[in-house]
């Protein structure tokens, strides 16, 4: 499957579409759509769209929106994933595109335009300001023959790491974080962390149910989850200062520590047109690492850095202090921040 981006921008009462008219061969040939292109070898989904959006139109963004994914599935093409954004924020003067004519039209004339009936669709959630959204289309031909929006997933947490985990096994979350403050009276490691991922899952769900966006019918997953590292007993959250990280770093080299993440995850159903908590789990996962020993010089060095700053432990595992991790026991993507494999089979279960 090849990873795609669109954008779709906006100006005023205007939004800029792009009719595919000079490019040969084609798959879009007559078609308008937004602007957008294939990624890039080792390219993220936002950098790719600012690329895209400046060679074809000349425009730099300067803010965008992520939207949702829309996977396609046609009978003589290979499959494609795209990622949506929108943006009204830009700079620079728009010049010539080799790949059609750019037009800015008129938000209630794009429905008349030659537009494929995928597009159409999610045309419309971006139109009604629906949350966050991920949608599969199947075409014969031109034809869309089955279109099928999957249901709504909210992380709690404002991590790019569980963000990616849970992308990864295809589940495309939106972000809302609960904004709740870590306080907990439990003493016990994996006590800890399932109550502030119970906390956070409560917050973010006040904040849904206070924001009224839920308009789809279809269920609402939240996912929210708390992770710390306990070394010789001691519970080790994430450094206020890089002292502290040196401090932490300390404890940990040169022998075996655990890693508990807590999960919660929140099954909601449409009941009257709002959104009912019908079923919750929560759960925790550890995993023994074990790391080498390190010189005061390697561990000032790293401590000193900005990547540990906002892990548990003050150390990710999938960065530069890799190399300093002699082994594991247990689940690597719990050690990340997420047992995506618990989680997917536990959303397995609740959904049944």
């Amino acid at each position: 499957m090849k990873n795609t981006t669109l954008c779709y921008i906006s100006k005023g009462d205007k939004v800029l579409m792009l009719h595919r008219t000079k490019k040969q061969d084609d798959v879009n040939e007559g078609k308008w759509i937004g602007v957008g292109g294939h990624l890039e070898p080792g390219e993220s989904k936002e950098m790719c769209v600012k690329r895209e959006v400046w060679e074809e139109t000349g425009l730099t963004l300067n803010s965008l929106k992520y939207r949702g994914v829309i996977d396609f599935f046609p009978d003589r093409y290979e499959s494609e994933r795209m990622f949506l954004y929108t943006s009204d924020d830009f700079d620079g003067e728009m010049h010539e595109c080799d790949e059609g004519d750019l037009k800015w039209v008129e938000k209630d004339q794009v429905m008349d335009l030659n537009l494929w009936e995928g597009d159409r669709i999610f045309l419309k959630y971006l139109v009604d300001d629906e949350p966050f959204f991920y949608l599969k289309l199947k075409y014969q031909g031109d034809k869309l023959v089955s279109s099928e929006l999957m249901p709504r997933v909210i992380l709690a947490s404002q991590s790019p790491r569980r963000r990616e985990l849970l992308e990864q096994i295809d589940i495309f979350p939106e972000i809302i974080p609960g904004g709740v403050e870590e306080f907990t009276l439990e003493t016990e490691p994996a006590a800890v962390v399932e109550d502030l991922s119970t906390q956070k899952a409560n917050a973010t769900l006040l904040k849904l149910l206070r924001s009224g966006h839920y308009t789809s019918e279809k269920p609402i997953i939240i996912i929210a989850a708390d992770t710390v590292v306990v070394s010789d007993g001691k519970i080790l959250g994430k450094p206020a200062t890089h002292e502290e990280a040196f401090d932490m770093i300390s404890a940990i080299q040169g022998k075996t520590h655990e890693v508990y993440t807590g999960v919660t995850i929140f099954f909601l159903e449409s009941k009257n047109g709002k959104p009912e908590l019908t079923k919750r789990k929560t759960f925790s996962e550890m995993t023994q690492v074990s790391v080498y020993p390190m010189t005061e010089a390697e561990i000032r060095a790293y401590a000193d850095s900005e990547e540990p700053m906002d892990k548990a432990g003050a150390y990710g595992i999938q960065g530069t202090f890799g190399k300093n991790i002699r082994g594991i026991h247990g689940d690597y993507t719990n050690v990340v921040g997420l047992p995506v494999g618990r989680v997917w089979n536990e959303i397995k279960e609740l959904w049944s």
